[in-house]
């Protein structure tokens, strides 16, 4: 008959193959874990670099705007709009920026004269949907709308002052204190009653009137396109 000694080494023997896959598949799990973590690390190193990049474009647009270089703040704008980063980047995280890039877009098509084309552009990119709850973005349709009432025949001028004055009106809804917008509206609801009372109204006295229109950028002439100019 063995001894308790013999009988403990045993069942120690019969139990080490079970603790042995045991101990393999915690460090199996640890090594998974281990790689994990280290690819989400790099993936979030990757998303913060191209998000620094994209950030840098935005920085050179908005420093070629303020330097009055309009023409190319709106090249650059336009990049940074449908850059190539956008697609590696979570809409979360560039969702404000965005907006601002958009707004940006919007004033640089106001000065360089391009009302038209500037509307079409936001009408046309699904993605200006989102800029909707902003009241910039109305304020600022509303004076594209309205600067291309400067180049709109006398018979279509109280339809593109009305499209204006609810674009003021969304502005108000939104930001009540939104001053610039209040004296636009209320301005635009002048120049419609004289409108309605006066058949008269020549469009070179409109044309004065709309130049006292409030925003805080300059507005330029239409350019030409380059192969135009001379």
């Amino acid at each position: 008959m063995g001894s308790i000694g013999d009988l403990q080494d045993g069942f120690t023997d019969a139990a080490s193959p079970n603790s042995t896959v045991a101990t393999e598949g915690a460090q199996r799990v640890k090594r998974i874990g281990i790689m994990g973590c280290s690819v989400a690390l790099v993936l979030l190193l990757v998303v913060f670099s191209v998000y620094g990049l994209w950030l840098n474009r935005v920085a050179a647009a908005e420093a070629a705007f303020v330097d009055f270089r309009y023409q190319e703040a709106q090249e650059r704008f336009h990049k940074v709009w449908a850059g190539w980063e956008l697609y590696l980047l979570p809409d979360a995280l560039v969702a404000e920026n965005q907006a601002r890039v958009a707004l940006n877009l919007i004033q640089t098509g106001y000065v360089l004269g391009e009302y038209e084309e500037t509307l079409e552009f936001l009408q046309k990119d699904a993605s200006t949907t989102s800029l909707l709850s902003l009241p910039q973005y109305h304020f600022w349709t509303a004076n594209l709308t309205m600067a291309m009432a400067l180049e709109t025949p006398d018979a279509n001028i109280a339809d593109v002052l009305s499209r204006s004055r609810e674009g003021y009106l969304k502005t108000l809804r939104q930001d009540p204190d939104y001053w610039d917008a209040k004296y636009n509206y209320e301005y635009v609801n002048m120049l419609l009653t004289r409108l309605e009372g006066d058949e008269s109204h020549s469009e070179e006295k409109m044309k004065l009137l709309l130049e006292k229109m409030r925003t805080d950028m300059p507005r330029r002439k239409k350019m030409l396109p380059p192969e135009k100019r001379k």
